[in-house]
């Protein structure tokens, strides 16, 4: 998986007598690792368990992602991937009490 910076608009709402001209929807940015990327939606996430530490995960590649942030294609500016952001092979992780 590689770690990413997505760039993306989000959707503001108000209940005022606030003006058309004077709404901004804001951009911001989050950073995850890339799951999925289709013509609907972009999924990251913001932690990988490369042991399956709960066991649900049964037949499932690793590392497991957990912490999904989906964001539908059409808010999304941009995404670019970061330095240094493989993620190939992560040892497991040993108990050592």
């Amino acid at each position: 998986m590689k770690l990413v910076l997505v760039e993306w608009r989000d959707i503001i709402a108000f209940n005022g007598w606030e003006k058309a001209a004077d709404i901004k929807c804001p951009t911001l940015f989050s950073i995850g690792w890339l799951v999925s990327r289709n013509q609907d939606t972009i999924m990251i996430a913001n932690c990988l368990d490369p042991d399956d530490f709960t066991g649900e995960a049964k037949g499932e590649e690793r590392p497991i992602p957990y912490g999904i942030t989906a964001f539908p294609t059409g808010c999304v500016l941009k995404i670019s991937d970061l330095p240094d952001g493989e993620f190939n092979n992560i040892p497991a992780v040993q108990d050592s009490v």
